[in-house]
């Protein structure tokens, strides 16, 4: 039986919230019913202490990205994935665990397209918040006369995050929606530390590699590659059916393919390249600043680790300043400009096949174990160096520079992945991993 007080402590946080979300277009209120089923990816009222990664969490991805892409994409394709996912757990899951989820009950809305505004999938997260934020208070091992108001205080706060999360949402252009950090600026509602046991795996196993990247990627504001989750999305049936390690495989070789933007076309590279030439003090300087980028992070990190060298993983990115300072080189040469042209074509080429290649090994890299391979203390350096903002952002713009594309078009989808995973598996405590990667400027 419901507590009559707990409903009308939801209802009245989420009140500004319903009024304006039944005013919303059909289409914008499905979009928000996804936001809000991500924000319940780790249900918080949810405890096990057998790990449910497989049976809870990898359903819930599965319908969560399905979702996300046929609302993005819309063709029937994706739709089919999509019904194939909610009628494959409503025969392969008996104790009932992800068809209760509200990624399930999100999926099920979007695929019957219903015009009814559906409350109590929203209304249901801030009460499992605020569930969970009593509970903390009452299981504590001291309790004091003030225990019970502290508990309900906790329980009002909590479920006023979410509804004010929620609302927030309403307001923001719908091309930005998922570009806007999860809980915004103020943060989840609640310390997560518990579900240990449940969800372990998920935040260790190599097959879930790709989701924490892709789960993260929400909670910032910075999706990953979009075209990259179409592709994942629409990953065949059985393959799905088979489980996370059946998908982690065809993932990776998806990933492989993701290794940045294709060269330009001859004719294309040649004004591009015309145009570099044009601005030899601009480019040779580009060129220098992407070099000393690369050297100056890696120093740091080889010091304050303290370490020999980097992981074998990253031996193409110990090779990219060689390619800037050659480019650098032609630039300054005393030759002619059709010679320069040759030589200019020629270095961007060989730049271009090696941060192909390192995209292209770190795909694989990432999946593996990565425990052990730093130490605690060189993860450290390492994500106040290499897995910096600073760094990410200076070597896109190096790169793109001379490859002829925007900057958001670099995303080093599988470099920040590597990244991510090396600090998750050998940073203090693992449970679950706070976010070392830099938001992606893919749109």
């Amino acid at each position: 039986m419901i507590d009559e007080g707990t409903v009308d402590v939801v209802d009245e946080a989420f009140r500004e919230f319903d009024d304006d979300y039944i005013k919303l277009h059909q289409s914008a209120r499905e979009l928000l019913t996804v936001r809000s089923a991500l924000r319940n990816f780790f249900d918080p009222s949810f405890g096990s202490q057998m790990d449910v990664s497989s049976r809870y969490l990898f359903p819930v991805c599965r319908y969560l990205i399905q979702s996300l892409c046929f609302l993005k994409y819309g063709h029937a394709g994706m739709r089919e994935r999509l019904a194939n996912a909610i009628e494959f757990a409503a025969k392969d899951d008996p104790f009932n665990l992800a068809h209760n989820t509200v990624a399930y009950s999100a999926a099920q809305t979007i695929i019957d397209r219903s015009p009814q505004a559906n409350l109590d999938l929203f209304h249901a997260v801030g009460i499992s918040y605020a569930s969970f934020a009593r509970n903390q208070n009452s299981t504590a091992s001291e309790h004091t006369i003030n225990s019970g108001y502290e508990a309900n205080f906790n329980y009002d706060t909590a479920v006023a995050q979410v509804a004010k999360a929620s609302h927030l949402d309403c307001k923001i252009d719908l091309k930005r929606l998922f570009d806007t950090p999860l809980w915004h600026s103020f943060g989840e509602p609640i310390e997560r530390d518990t579900n240990i046991n449940a969800y372990k795996n998920f935040h260790v196993a190599p097959a879930f590699a790709f989701w924490r990247n892709w789960y993260q990627g929400f909670v910032d504001g910075a999706p990953i590659n979009w075209e990259l989750q179409r592709r994942v999305a629409l990953i065949p049936d059985p393959i799905w059916d088979a489980g996370p390690e059946a998908v982690a495989q065809v993932i990776r070789e998806i990933e492989a393919e993701f290794a940045g933007p294709a060269p330009l076309a001859d004719a294309e590279l040649r004004t591009h390249v015309a145009y570099l030439l044009s601005n030899p003090i601009l480019t040779e300087a580009t060129a220098l600043n992407g070099a000393e980028i690369i050297e100056r992070a890696i120093a740091d990190y080889l010091r304050e680790a303290p370490a020999n060298c980097l992981p074998e993983e990253l031996r193409h990115l110990e090779a990219l300043p060689q390619h800037f300072k050659a480019i650098a080189r032609v630039i300054g040469n005393q030759t002619g400009d059709d010679e320069k042209e040759t030589q200019l074509i020629d270095e961007i080429s060989k730049l271009h096949a090696r941060v192909a290649e390192l995209e292209k090994e770190l795909a694989v890299a990432k999946s593996k174990e990565l425990k052990g391979v730093i130490s605690q203390e060189a993860a450290k350096a390492f994500g106040k160096s290499i897995g910096s903002p600073y760094f990410y952002g200076g070597v896109a713009m190096g790169v793109s520079y001379f490859f002829g594309v925007s900057p958001s078009d670099m995303t080093f989808e599988n470099l920040r992945g590597y990244v991510g995973e090396l600090l998750r598996a050998n940073s203090e405590g693992t449970n679950p991993s706070p976010s070392y990667l830099p938001s992606s400027t893919d749109v």
